[in-house]
């Protein structure tokens, strides 16, 4: 056995997966089942951008609320800590950025949503248990409303990452990856919307 690691942290997982997400979109025009992967990534960014922006110093807030309530538990008898903690699932974390417990510092700013945001986000939740928890069947999904969509779920992930004022960007180039990231994706959702128009 070697002894190469795979070092990873939130921060990266969700830049990494609107990386993905901006290369898999690019190639369904060729070979549309590339959406499924392009869901998958833009949930799982999504999810990590609303993560980041919620955990401030002490995490908890990212968690089911029966899981904090065990931690401060232990807390206030001065341990031992459960190591079963468990993330909040997607839309409660959805709801949770649009609320109280984003606003942490004095800049922090909730998020509200506007226009089909808040319909796109549970569409893409919908979409992502489909494909990752595929039952046996077969399965036709209209692809096109999927551009707008993900541009909604974008312009979410872009307000968290840099007007949320909630997330600090420590790795050097992250800040960068995902603005990139970000640009392409929003690039080829606009082509891609073009094209459906023309035709």
């Amino acid at each position: 056995m070697g002894d190469e690691w795979l070092i990873t942290d939130g921060s990266v997982e969700a830049v990494s997966a609107f990386e993905v997400f901006a290369e898999e979109v690019q190639r369904v025009t060729a070979d549309p089942y590339r959406w499924k992967w392009a869901i998958i990534a833009l949930h799982s960014g999504l999810q990590g951008m609303m993560v980041l922006a919620l955990q401030g110093s002490h995490g908890l807030n990212v968690l089911r609320p029966e899981d904090a309530s065990r931690w401060l538990d232990a807390h206030e008898r001065g341990g031992p800590y459960p190591d079963d903690l468990r993330l909040d699932d997607f839309l409660s974390l959805y709801k949770k950025v649009k609320g109280h417990k984003m606003v942490m510092y004095v800049h922090s700013q909730k998020f509200v949503p506007k226009g089909t945001q808040g319909a796109s986000v549970k569409l893409l939740n919908r979409l992502r248990n489909e494909f990752v928890h595929f039952t046996p069947r077969v399965w036709a999904l209209e692809l096109g409303g999927l551009p707008a969509l993900a541009s909604d779920c974008i312009e979410i992930a872009e307000f968290l990452a840099w007007e949320s004022h909630n997330i600090f960007w420590k790795e050097q180039g992250l800040a960068e990856r995902m603005k990139a990231a970000c640009e392409s994706a929003q690039k080829t959702l606009v082509a891609l919307r073009k094209t459906k128009r023309s035709r």
